[in-house]
């Protein structure tokens, strides 16, 4: 039980290091780019250059977790559908994509957490294949292995 703690504990360093190590070199290509950019424009031009790519970027940003959450609450209304119990905390992550799949076919991991019989359950339900259909979610089959909180 102690090694899996201390892989686990790794394994949080190790994405930390990545972020701090991605964070610097975009710092530093930032800083790269406002010295070209600076010989050739005005400083008012980078910063309105500046201002329109935040914004494009933040807005992609917030269309993404729109789309995520539309997945949550379709998965969290379809479970309450078939086994009639609530999802009160949800994370949901996509499959790597296979190999003849459509551009609207997914294949999610769902992990979440249940009240089944006045006891906590996490459980997990793996490979659910997900179509979206315009602004629809239409789950195929979910199987879930549950275990005590």
């Amino acid at each position: 039980m102690v090694n899996k703690k201390l892989t686990c504990k790794n394994h949080k360093k190790r994405k930390e290091m990545q972020i701090i190590i991605f964070v610097l070199v975009l710092i530093i290509l930032g800083a790269v780019v406002y010295q070209k950019l600076r010989r050739r424009y005005a400083a008012s031009q980078i910063l309105l250059g500046t201002a329109i790519i935040s914004v494009l970027f933040i807005g992609s940003i917030y269309i993404f977790n729109m789309n995520e959450g539309g997945i949550k609450a379709a998965f969290k209304s379809k479970y309450k559908e078939i086994y009639g119990n609530e999802i009160s905390k949800l994370s949901a992550s996509i499959m790597q994509s296979k190999k003849g799949l459509e551009a609207n076919e997914y294949f999610y991991r769902f992990v979440y957490i249940t009240i089944k019989d006045k006891k906590e359950y996490v459980c997990e339900a793996r490979n659910v294949f997900v179509q979206l259909i315009e602004d629809e979610y239409v789950f195929k089959e979910i199987k879930e292995e549950c275990r005590e909180k």
